[in-house]
């Protein structure tokens, strides 16, 4: 079965110090959440923006996908695309992301973009399957303060890839663990916690218990401590890459 490269490009949540924002690129060619600090981790670690075709957005907080004006703006002024970027996320994705555009910069127009690049949105306004050019996957209802969240899972390689976003526990999360072979889980609290829309310590250490009994690989992301070694569980570092 062929490895995985999962660079981590920052693993950090809106309030870490000492981390960029949490993002991950596999194969250099999926992304799962933007945040700004990703673009200059990029150039840092040698990566081709070009080579990004899938932008995987769980729900629309800052530290997720204010990256994307930035992201835009190299394929409107640095490079032309040869290949299609599918941007996923929830349902209002692209006015928020026009919206942002302005703001940032009003001369960023979508049919300005779209001389250089092919921009497709694909919006996801309730639970079940999709497809993103060459990408079939599941989206599936987080709970995070009430927001339109989603976790993905996806098959890459052979192998079911989750992804968490920003979620607390609950029935939510165990379906889409279900069967993954790789997951890439939020892990923001250091320390067991009743705070709402998040994971911590404790669960995500049952988590890595059932999963680690069928030989899935987990690595959490999105801290704003390190938390202790879990047995079994890769903690992101920002500009690490894992062969999984």
């Amino acid at each position: 079965m062929s490895e995985i490269a999962i660079t981590c490009l920052g693993s950090g949540s809106a309030l870490a110090e000492g981390r960029l924002w949490s993002s991950l690129l596999l194969d250099e060619k999926i992304l799962f959440s933007l945040p700004p600090t990703a673009i200059s981790q990029l150039y840092r670690l040698g990566k081709d923006p070009t080579a990004i075709d899938h932008i995987f957005i769980s729900h629309r907080h800052a530290d997720h996908f204010f990256g994307l004006p930035f992201f835009l703006l190299l394929c409107r002024y640095r490079y032309t695309r040869d290949t299609p970027l599918y941007i996923i996320g929830p349902r209002g994705m692209e006015k928020a992301t026009v919206e942002l555009c302005h703001a940032a910069w009003p001369d960023l127009k979508r049919e300005d973009l779209a001389q250089r690049a092919t921009v497709s949105f694909v919006e996801i306004g309730e639970e079940g399957k999709y497809q993103a050019g060459g990408i079939a996957f599941e989206a599936i209802k987080m709970k995070h303060f009430g927001m339109d969240a989603y976790g993905y899972r996806l098959t890459y390689k052979g192998r079911k890839i989750a992804f968490t976003g920003d979620t607390e526990a609950g029935p939510h999360l165990d379906r889409l663990l279900t069967g993954a072979d790789i997951v890439i889980t939020e892990l923001t609290h250091a320390a067991p916690s009743d705070g709402p829309g998040h994971l911590d310590t404790e669960t995500v250490s049952e988590m890595v218990a059932r999963l680690r009994a069928r030989g899935a690989t987990i690595l959490a992301t999105h801290l704003r401590e390190t938390p202790a070694p879990i047995e079994g569980l890769l903690i992101c570092q920002d500009g690490e890459t894992y062969l999984v």
